[in-house]
């Protein structure tokens, strides 16, 4: 094949401005999305609860595009030491670790955090009976 006819579909660039713009609207909607979801509420403390959620599930996706830049840092392609992420095993590797500890902490977090808002929740509505 010739190489002007080559071209990759969506480029890093394109993904990354598109990551970029999820991620600004995906946090301010989760945000906007706990406000109204805590509007239902009759807890005291409803719009505190409500922006809290909203802002823990708003950090999802600031962790989302954290990982995305951190990602390709690891497989950055630098000539000058000789380096090739992509193409190292260590890399591979590491990358599998350092992501899958990164689930399991947000699993952890969002396991405590529903424990919480359940608690929250429950001794206010066991209160008002």
């Amino acid at each position: 094949m010739q190489p002007e006819l080559m071209r990759e579909i969506v480029t890093v660039e394109e993904f990354d401005k598109w990551l970029i713009g999820l991620t600004v609207f995906g946090f301010i909607a989760s945000i906007v999305a706990g406000l109204l979801w805590s509007k239902k509420l009759t807890h005291p403390k409803r719009w505190l609860l409500g922006g809290l959620t909203g802002l823990l599930s708003g950090f999802l996706f600031l962790l989302i595009y954290a990982l995305w830049r951190f990602y390709l840092w690891r497989i950055r392609i630098d000539l000058d030491r000789d380096f090739v992420g992509l193409h190292r095993v260590d890399v591979l590797v590491g990358n599998l670790l350092i992501f899958a500890f990164v689930g399991a902490m947000v699993g952890l977090v969002g396991r405590i955090y529903a424990k919480w808002l359940k608690q929250q929740l429950s001794a206010q509505s066991e209160s008002s009976s």
